[in-house]
């Protein structure tokens, strides 16, 4: 990451990058989650979201995902 005078601070693109990775990973296991109620309990997408309380605008990205 750069400041106003061009240099990079790495301990805060580390910091970025790894904020990033855990996001990702969240999202991710989110998407396992629901894909396993699916599969376990024989529910529909949104019937898993609705068990994992998923808000309706956020669905889509799982849809996607899954």
């Amino acid at each position: 990451m750069m400041d106003k005078e061009g240099n990079y601070n790495m301990c805060k693109a580390v910091i970025d990058l790894t904020n990033k990775g855990r996001a990702e990973g969240h999202t991710e296991a989110i998407a396992f989650s629901i894909k396993s109620i699916m599969q376990s309990f024989n529910y529909s997408f949104e019937q898993a979201c609705a068990v994992l309380k998923i808000d309706a605008k956020d669905m889509e990205r799982y849809r996607k995902m899954i």
